[in-house]
């Protein structure tokens, strides 16, 4: 696929996604959807790439929605372009709650980190939601704008929102729109760090590294799977589900190369299997 509104990069193991609509401030099209999806599919499926970023170009991560579609959606001419992913096979036999317009990120099996550098607000936030690790720059301003704009919240974060930063203060968000600061977002549990402008993609790709070169990829898979899946279920289901894949994995090759890496004091050299 040709890409207009991401710019798509692999190298190090790392696959970095940067949304390029900077004049705009990265406002969400259906295409720019589209391309971020297209490129994480690709990085999903490449054996060579342990971790995927999504950042913006400029000055914005997000400002949400295009303007200009809003205003269609307003005037009767468009719809929001929502539905449920129905592309069945690459999400790897995924539970029907990953197959939603945002949720299929769930079925990955690459991490994904958003390095959020600036404005990250609507669909901007709504998206990173549905990603495993958020950093913040100390320029970066967050929230859900929708009642500002006569809407509600949308695409499941009703339901991701409260799992991240707890009940009351999900709603508080939800109902006022209003916009966060880094620090307050790292308080809230919004984001996991909040770091200097020009540090932000350095250390969200030190991350990346540290997966890439430390961490299993069958391992990194297998727990963000459960971890996820787990959302839906019992304590009793999970620890038996832990520990059937447990037993699985200390067969793995993966799992051998991870002891005898520790044994000889060197990087394990991990394959995947």
């Amino acid at each position: 696929m040709n890409f207009n509104e991401i710019i798509y990069d692999k190298s190090d193991r790392i696959a970095t996604i940067t949304m390029n609509r900077p004049e705009r401030m990265n406002a969400w099209t259906l295409r720019m959807g589209n391309e971020i999806k297209a490129a994480m599919r690709d990085a999903d499926s490449d054996d060579n790439i342990r971790a995927i970023i999504v950042t913006g170009a400029g000055r914005a991560y997000c400002a949400g929605a295009d303007m200009s579609n809003l205003r269609n959606i307003a005037e009767g001419r468009a719809s929001n372009g929502a539905r449920p992913d129905d592309d069945g096979d690459w999400l790897n036999g995924a539970r029907p709650d990953f197959r939603g317009s945002f949720s299929w990120v769930l079925a990955l099996r690459k991490p994904v980190i958003a390095a959020i550098n600036g404005a990250c607000v609507g669909l901007g936030l709504t998206s990173s939601l549905y990603y495993d690790i958020r950093i913040a720059s100390d320029r970066a301003r967050l929230g859900l704008i929708f009642p500002q704009r006569g809407l509600a919240i949308e695409h499941g974060s009703s339901w991701m929102l409260p799992r991240i930063i707890g009940l009351a203060r999900a709603v508080e968000l939800a109902v006022t729109g209003r916009l966060v600061e880094p620090e307050e977002a790292l308080s809230l549990g919004l984001v996991t760090r909040v770091v200097n402008a020009e540090d932000l993609i350095p250390t969200a790709r030190q991350i990346a590294a540290e997966i890439a070169s430390k961490c299993s990829p069958l391992g990194v898979a297998q727990a963000r799977r459960l971890v996820y899946e787990h959302l839906f279920t019992d304590l009793a289901t999970a620890i038996r589900e832990n520990d059937e894949v447990m037993h699985r994995m200390s067969r793995s090759e993966d799992f051998k190369e991870g002891v005898r890496a520790f044994i000889e004091k060197r990087p394990p050299q991990f394959v995947g299997r």
